[in-house]
């Protein structure tokens, strides 16, 4: 579930179209242009660090974790 709301928060806060990879939902998969400046390199990982900041000091990130994981029980 952590990882999905990684995956949530960098696309509706940030921007950034990012999913989860394989087997591992901890992985985080990107698939940048073949040809990218270095400034957006580092709004990419400015944003990351934000969201994983938001993820460990704001309560409404677990309280959207939590709804979304409400509503996945709900359509099994």
């Amino acid at each position: 579930m952590f990882g999905q709301m990684i995956v949530r928060r960098l696309f509706h806060d940030k921007g950034f179209l990012t999913q989860i990879c394989g087997n591992d939902f901890m992985v985080l998969k990107v698939a940048p242009p073949l040809v990218i400046a270095e400034a957006d390199l580092d709004r990419f990982v400015a944003a990351i660090r934000d969201v994983v900041e938001y993820a460990h000091t704001s309560n409404a990130f677990w309280s959207d974790a939590f709804a979304l994981a409400r509503r996945a029980l709900t359509i099994i």
